[in-house]
């Protein structure tokens, strides 16, 4: 599948980044256990070489620890939107429902309007967002389980098109909840919108101290 494919090739990219911060490190406990051991050898030379690889590996994981830390703090950007729940549309619920259904996908999580002539799929487990549509965390909230995306709708389709219609447009978009609850999917666009909202939040960084290494991060 091509979508897993780009999902696969983002998360590699995400694990070399990884072991290239973690390289240094590794490097350094080898130097130190080699002289432990006596498998290295002694001398100034090594000495030097021990502690010079040590800074290197503790600078290397402090900016691993700054990029991981903005990164994992950083709110992705939320479409505008307004949430309807299943009371106030239940015919709207069905319908997605029973698209989902026949094309053997999940449904979405829940759906919302926005003024915009289009529609899409929306991820919002990020826990700054709360629950699907609320905006904000709830109080105690733990790790998330997974689930499906929130099913964003141009509210100018309901007005204009008839429910035939409105079906035929919301199919492909409905099918798109299939491959985002693979789990490599879902991973790789969490990574994504967290590199997203990490540039935005280094765009906005302000301060003496702060605005460069945000700057940096970004």
């Amino acid at each position: 599948m091509a979508a897993r494919a780009r999902a696969l090739a983002v998360l590699r990219i995400r694990g070399a980044a990884l072991a290239v911060a973690l390289l240094p490190a590794a490097v350094a406990v080898v130097l130190f256990a080699g002289r432990a051991t006596g498998h290295l050898g002694a001398g100034t030379g090594w000495d030097l070489t021990r502690w010079f690889v040590s800074g290197i590996a503790v600078l290397s994981l402090l900016l691993a620890a700054l990029v991981t830390t903005v990164v994992a703090r950083a709110r992705p950007a939320l479409s505008p939107s307004v949430p309807i729940s299943e009371t106030s549309a239940p015919d709207l619920y069905r319908l997605v429902r029973d698209l989902a259904d026949r094309l053997e996908v999940p449904a979405p999580s829940a759906i919302a309007l926005t003024p915009d002539c289009d529609s899409w799929l929306e991820d919002r487990t990020h826990r700054a967002h709360g629950p699907p549509g609320s905006g904000r965390p709830t109080a105690g909230e733990g790790r998330r389980a997974p689930e499906a995306p929130v099913l964003v709708i141009g509210s100018p389709f309901l007005w204009w098109m008839r429910v035939a219609e409105l079906r035929a447009l919301l199919a492909p978009v409905v099918a798109g909840t299939g491959p985002s609850a693979h789990p490599d999917i879902a991973a790789a666009r969490r990574f994504i919108r967290g590199l997203d909202a990490a540039v935005a939040v280094s765009a906005r960084a302000e301060g003496p101290l702060r605005g460069p290494a945000l700057r940096f991060v970004g």
